[in-house]
């Protein structure tokens, strides 16, 4: 019907005698706007009435109520509203109401007025809209409005983002304004709530959809991507800073060029902070850290980034180009995730599918993995000459282990080299093996080695200036490592090698520290050493692992050692002397001699009182009235040793050090005299050219383990040294040395064949 027509028919019965309810259904808000306000001229002529005053609080209107009160109100009633509200409760609701409301009887006159209506109107008995109980106005019809309700406490947040938040209870106000299309209420009802609604229903019920709606950069952010709880926080952090997501980047973690090196800070971010920058790593990107980037790129979660800062190495190959490049940025990185034991412990799991290729997948950065290092090395045994090249990089004090000291004693160097890569491989070498039976018969460190109280003599005992650490069972095994730790800390460094008393235990061997108490000097007593090697600390046990994993606690009793040595001040000494020193090969060996012994519980079976035997055992040497065992058995019956053992007369159980230690007075320069290659043919030898500003006849450079002597020549400052052994083209390392200190660590010279480039030319 034309829209005057229902006019007509309105106007016709309000003058009638007819008091049942009519409905006017309209067409769009503008017409149903156009209509109120033609009745609603006050003067009390028409009374208009809101279902909204009828509704509960957030709830439907109280049909009851209103029909009661509809029902006792004489006059002209306009009735607004109700077809707003009903649509909520979908179609069905909405007919059967609409047709209830049709029976009503009246004291006064009801019009009730609804908007786009006449799908449902349609339907109901013909004789209604042929009665003019029912009238449809003609007119293009409303679109469907979309309703969004929006959480009460995102209320604050959700007004950026969206227009029209209001209460459910104010819905017919909102339509009656003319607010089509989305229409936001605030509103702790759900979708859930009303299932058959003809509207259609979106929710703003998350601080993430707040965050998706406002930032453009969340757009592609996948609401799994945080908890409730973390996007709760964000939204709130950002709202009380007032700042936009690009402005939280920069005052969290520097902005988005420094997401990569930001990182350096997540072991100091609270939970929800790493959670955030995990966040910003998939919204921005990352920028100069190629494996950073690998692991969010394949992170869809938190979770997933905190499991792939760890594993995702384990997806490339050794032999990738861009391998080492990531293993290095991953080290760093993983230096910052200490606490995530379950993700290490993960790892280290998954290493062992490497094979013997698993100890390029590890770091030096925790104890559990350097452990594992040591496994591996054990199992595979690699090479000498691959594990210096590889531990550098690797487990930087493991490799300071297996750098090679020079004892002035060439047999020294090769036994002592040849030890240590025993002791990390857990197993004997047949080399090892001929030099430990030789040295049983002939004991040549007689000759070789002066007792160490000659040298303990001589030292300087100034209670102002020195100091002693009675470092018990450090033999000079160690040498290489503190002789390479005090050059990065800038520490002098200088180391009597001499032999201990027989047998090799404290008892006979601790004399030197009454001298110093003596003195009146500092005394420091370490023996975390000789407990760790008699196993009565950690868990380091032989019959309980064969591994010697033990190396890695040692390594870092003595980097705490030389952390303790830094504090060393100008003028001051600290002088570093053992008792003696001590045997894994013993260990491992496992071997048990003829001879029993009745003190079955003492030094593990190394050595015996002689009145346990009477005739001199094979191997073995008299000293203080013991019998000490100069190879690697073990007096039969003696308890067997857990870590290692100390009591015999091999050369690594007497050998000790006198060390000397003071600060650097000054930094040495070293540089080769120029950058050619050095070329070396059948009759023409390796010779290395240095200049080393400091006038010395001490100076020394150590190649492969070989020691060469540098010469003066005829310019000031100007070195030589002849290396008859350096043959093969390559790249070499060396090392600088002025007796015991070393100077100058890591040079490298080339080395290249004389003529053979014309020849390769031709």
């Amino acid at each position: 019907m034309k829209y005057e027509e229902v006019i007509r028919r309105i106007d016709k019965y309000k003058d009638s005698d007819k008091h049942q309810p009519i409905i006017v259904d309209l067409p769009n808000v503008q017409v149903y706007n156009q209509m109120v306000k033609h009745y609603d001229v006050g003067s009390g002529i028409n009374v208009f009435k809101d279902v909204s005053s009828f509704c509960n609080g957030e709830g439907l209107p109280v049909m009851d109520k209103l029909q009661y009160c509809l029902s006792t109100i004489g006059g002209v009633v306009f009735l607004t509203g109700l077809s707003f509200y009903l649509k909520l409760q979908g179609e069905v609701s909405l007919r059967s109401c609409l047709r209830q409301m049709l029976d009503l009887s009246c004291s006064g006159k009801l019009v009730i007025l609804t908007l786009n209506c006449s799908c449902v109107l349609n339907h109901m008995d013909s004789r209604l809209l042929s009665s003019g109980r029912i009238s449809i106005v003609d007119g293009e019809k409303l679109q469907p409005a979309t309703l969004f309700f929006v959480k009460p406490c995102l209320a604050d947040s959700a007004q950026a983002c969206i227009k029209g938040v209001n209460n459910l209870s104010r819905l017919l106000k909102l339509l009656e304004c003319g607010n089509g299309g989305v229409i936001s209420i605030i509103t702790s009802k759900t979708k859930r709530d009303y299932p058959y609604s003809m509207y259609d229903i979106e929710e703003y019920s998350s601080e993430y959809q707040v965050l998706r709606d406002r930032y453009s950069e969340f757009s592609f952010i996948d609401r799994s991507l945080g908890t409730d709880e973390q996007w709760t926080w964000l939204l709130k952090c950002i709202d009380e800073s007032n700042e936009d997501w690009s402005l939280f980047v920069s005052a969290n973690f520097g902005g988005v060029q420094n997401l990569a090196n930001a990182i350096s800070g997540f072991a100091d971010f609270d939970s929800m902070k790493r959670w955030a920058y995990f966040l910003a790593l998939r919204i921005n990107g990352v920028k100069g850290n190629n494996y950073l980037s690998h692991v969010v790129s394949v992170s869809q979660t938190y979770s997933d980034f905190i499991s792939n800062i760890f594993d995702a190495l384990l997806s490339f190959r050794v032999e990738d180009k861009e391998y080492k490049g990531l293993y290095d940025e991953r080290k760093l990185i993983v230096s910052k995730f200490s606490e995530y034991n379950d993700e290490l412990e993960c790892y280290c799991k998954q290493v062992y599918e490497k094979q013997e290729k698993g100890i390029y997948y590890l770091t030096d950065n925790t104890r559990k993995e350097k452990e594992l290092m040591v496994e591996l090395i054990g199992k595979y045994r690699y090479p000498l000459d691959i594990l210096t090249k590889i531990l550098p990089d690797l487990y930087a004090d493991l490799s300071a282990y297996l750098k090679p000291y020079n004892y002035n004693n060439d047999y020294l160097n090769r036994y002592f080299s040849q030890y240590k890569f025993c002791k990390l491989t857990n197993f004997i070498t047949d080399e090892m093996a001929e030099m430990v039976q030789e040295q049983s018969v002939k004991r040549q460190y007689n000759v070789w080695l002066q007792s160490r109280s000659l040298y303990v003599d001589k030292l300087e005992k100034n209670k102002d200036k020195s100091a002693l650490y009675f470092i018990d069972a450090m033999g000079a095994e160690y040498m290489g490592f503190m002789q390479n730790r005090c050059y990065e800390v800038g520490l002098d460094f200088h180391a009597d090698i001499a032999r201990c008393n027989l047998p090799s235990i404290t008892c006979f061997n601790n004399e030197f520290e009454a001298e110093f108490n003596v003195a009146g000097c500092k005394t420091y007593n370490k023996k975390e050493l000789d407990e760790l090697k008699h196993g009565g600390v950690e868990t380091y046990n032989y019959e309980n692992t064969k591994l010697p994993i033990h190396i890695v606690r040692e390594l870092d009793i003595l980097n705490e050692l030389v952390a303790h040595l830094k504090t060393l001040q100008k003028g001051q000494t600290a002088y570093i002397i053992s008792d003696h020193g001590a045997s894994r090969l013993a260990v491992i060996s496992e071997k048990e001699n003829k001879w029993e012994v009745s003190e079955k519980g003492v030094h593990s079976g190394r050595c015996c009182p002689k009145t346990d035997i009477d005739e001199k055992p094979q191997y073995a040497t008299e000293e203080n009235d013991f019998w000490s065992l100069a190879n690697y058995d073990r007096f039969k019956g003696g308890r067997k040793a857990s870590v290692e053992v100390h009591g015999g007369a091999t050369i690594e159980e007497v050998t000790v050090p006198v060390i000397t230690i003071s600060k650097v007075n000054k930094n040495i320069t070293c540089r080769l005299t120029d950058n050619k290659p050095i070329m070396v043919s059948f009759k023409k030898k390796a010779r290395l050219k240095l200049f080393v500003d400091i006038d010395s006849d001490n100076l020394a450079v150590s190649v492969n383990g070989k020691f060469y002597a540098l010469a003066k020549t005829d310019i000031s400052y100007q070195y030589i040294a002849e290396m008859p052994e350096v043959k093969t083209v390559g790249i070499y390392k060396f090392n600088v040395y002025e007796g015991d200190s070393l100077i100058a660590n890591d040079m490298e010279f080339e080395v290249k064949k004389e003529g053979a480039s014309e020849r390769k030319f031709f």
